[in-house]
């Protein structure tokens, strides 16, 4: 399939996690080879991702690719230095677009605060030991060190009701936090999200490449992913037992979900998206 676009240039914004990776296994598939195929038609794959710095820079290292990804739900935002060339500072070959405020000194403050309060409700995923760990996450050693080195997100398990949740994201919010669900994880961070860093990147594309008509694509599973879903012009859902809670929420009338699970149900999403932006 050909993914040139008549006078348009797509900016697809994928979550990874049960989106472009098989949530059990992370087999991506096909979908590397693909995502070379849209860049070699003049558009961009960008990464939406719960995951840290550290893992995406793992990640493209052993893939010997690399592309512009957010992580950790917003908190930081990073290009290859081919794609822009105006950041003000770099680090470990990206540039950097955008950081969040780090967030351990707030956790350390309220931590113990919060184990008093909601402790019987919720285990800090730091907290475990790494047996612990690697059951939760499905995650080798290696993968688990690179995953437990954040600086804009607290991983929590969440052991209660949504009633105590909206209780203990109120507690949160007093200190300018919050919480989210993922995937595995629910997450605490700043006030930030997939979908304002998103249009953060979007407006960057904007100003480097004024000449260029962009349309946006975001691909994703699960209701962290919902404020990136919301801010594009095509959202897609990959088929997850998640995805059917949050669909109500969704907006666009250009809404697609896929009938196949990752990797594969990426692939679908993006073949749907492209077609979609043709008849239109």
């Amino acid at each position: 399939m050909t993914y040139k676009i008549k006078n348009l240039c797509a900016l697809i914004f994928t979550d990874l996690d049960a989106s472009f990776l098989n949530k059990s296994n992370f087999s991506f598939g096909n979908n590397m080879n693909i995502t070379k195929k849209i860049f070699n038609d003049d558009n961009f794959v960008i990464f939406n991702t719960s995951k840290t710095f550290i893992e995406l820079n793992y990640f493209f290292q052993q893939q010997s690719y690399d592309l512009p990804f957010i992580c950790e739900n917003g908190g930081g935002i990073y290009s290859p230095k081919r794609y822009f060339n105006t950041a003000a500072h770099t680090r470990d070959g990206y540039n950097v677009i955008f950081e969040s405020t780090k967030i351990n000194k707030k956790i350390s403050k309220i931590k113990r605060a919060i184990l008093q309060i909601f402790g019987e409700h919720c285990t800090f995923y730091n907290d475990l030991n790494d047996f612990e760990k690697q059951k939760f996450s499905g995650l080798n050693e290696k993968e688990l060190m690179n995953a437990s080195r954040r600086e804009f997100t607290e991983l929590i398990i969440w052991k209660s009701d949504y009633e105590n949740l909206i209780k203990f994201n109120d507690y949160l919010h007093t200190h300018d936090l919050k919480i989210i669900k993922g995937g595995r994880f629910h997450h605490i961070s700043n006030n930030i999200n997939k979908g304002i860093s998103m249009l953060r990147l979007v407006n960057e594309y904007k100003k480097y490449y004024p000449s260029k008509k962009f349309v946006t694509i975001a691909i994703g599973d699960s209701e962290n992913d919902l404020e990136m879903l919301n801010c594009v012009d095509y959202p897609c859902l990959v088929k997850s037992n998640d995805s059917q809670t949050f669909i109500k929420n969704i907006k666009s009338s250009n809404l697609f979900i896929s009938d196949r699970e990752a990797p594969e149900g990426w692939e679908d999403c993006v073949n749907q998206a492209f077609e979609q932006i043709r008849r239109q």
